[in-house]
């Protein structure tokens, strides 16, 4: 496996093993730990609130591609995925007043993780075939419940990409083919994973699989 994954087979793979990953990286933690933050950038989402964002977005990203037949749970308010910013407090995230179990958001990253690496698994030819996301923003829009620019944050994205992903500025269109959209899935919760590790490292724990990959667009999520 490299680095930064990149074909369909080493990003299935890679979905096979990232709950087990994160499962296994917050099993230790006490519920105090759980909801550690800090004063740097990356530590001002909790161990716990990097959990939730993983399990939602893989599961938000997944309904968008596939729809809500795809996966086979149905135990949640669905009106959480009609838009990423459900709240300041829930920002890309499950709602911490109902969805705040480790074991429910594992189980709900593990279906939608197995769900993308079966698809993976039947991805063929060009990652320039078959269906292509189109995603349009206007200038001034936000990522999330932040004040950083959805298409500066884009435009760092996909440069980072191989193949599969265009961003057109003065339109504010980006373009992801289906791997391309997996694949920067996976890199996203590769980062989110990295940060799980470093608020370990923070509190003196060793990582529970130095082993995993780097996140693919660490150069365009800098430790700060």
């Amino acid at each position: 496996m490299t680095a930064y994954p990149q074909s369909a087979a080493e990003c299935a793979e890679v979905f096979r093993m990232f709950p087990e990953w994160t499962r296994d990286e917050i099993a230790d933690l006490s519920d105090e730990q759980l909801g550690r933050t800090g004063p740097e950038k990356w530590a001002e989402w909790s161990p716990l609130r990097q959990l939730s964002h993983v399990s939602y977005i893989t599961t938000r990203w997944y309904m968008v591609l596939f729809g809500a037949a795809a996966l086979s749970w149905r135990p949640v308010d669905m009106s959480q995925f009609g838009t990423f910013i459900n709240s300041p407090e829930d920002d890309r995230r499950f709602s911490a007043s109902r969805y705040g179990d480790p074991e429910w958001l594992l189980e709900r990253l593990g279906e939608a993780c197995v769900a993308a690496a079966e698809r993976l698994d039947g991805e063929a030819g060009s990652p320039e075939d078959g269906e292509v996301l189109l995603f349009v923003f206007g200038r001034d829009a936000d990522i999330g419940a932040t004040d950083e620019k959805t298409l500066a944050l884009w435009g760092r994205n996909v440069e980072c990409h191989p193949d599969g992903a265009t961003f057109d500025a003065a339109r504010g269109e980006i373009r992801l083919a289906l791997l391309a959209t997996l694949r920067h899935l996976i890199w996203d919760n590769l980062i989110h994973l990295r940060s799980i590790r470093m608020h370990r490292k923070a509190m003196g724990l060793a990582p529970a699989h130095p082993e995993t990959p780097a996140g693919g667009y660490a150069p365009a999520y800098p430790v700060r």
